[in-house]
């Protein structure tokens, strides 16, 4: 029972959403003689039962904080660009240089268990 509860807990803890942002030095040259303002990397993870059961997802109001929501799909890539939005308004960047974004899967105990991740990466840059 104690290896149970302690999975649960491993597994809550697991399914997060984070985002941090790299400040550049001024003077960076940047894309078309630009100057780069930041970087940004987003990641949203989530555990499901059998590939499709959501158990533990990453929260979005929660974002840098060790908080999940339970049973609840969050894992989606316009929550990783709404964040990124929320990012853009609040460090005042004017334009986004280049944006990528792609999803890992990686399945336990043959499929029983499998990890999903959201990653979005994107360039702020000022003119």
């Amino acid at each position: 029972m104690k290896i149970f509860a302690a999975m649960v807990c491993a597994l809550a803890l697991a399914g997060c959403m984070t985002s941090e942002v790299s400040h550049t030095p001024d003077g960076v040259a940047g894309d078309g003689d630009r100057d780069h303002l930041l970087t940004v990397d987003i990641e949203n993870v989530g555990w499901y039962l059998f590939d499709f059961i959501p158990i533990f997802c990453g929260n979005p109001d929660g974002v840098n904080k060790v908080s999940s929501c339970i049973f609840k799909d969050t894992l989606t890539l316009q929550n990783n660009i709404d964040e990124l939005t929320r990012i853009v308004q609040r460090e005042g960047a004017y334009e986004i240089g280049s944006i990528i974004s792609h999803e890992e899967t990686e399945s336990v105990w043959i499929l029983l268990l499998t990890r999903h991740g959201y990653h979005t990466s994107a360039t702020l840059m000022r003119r």
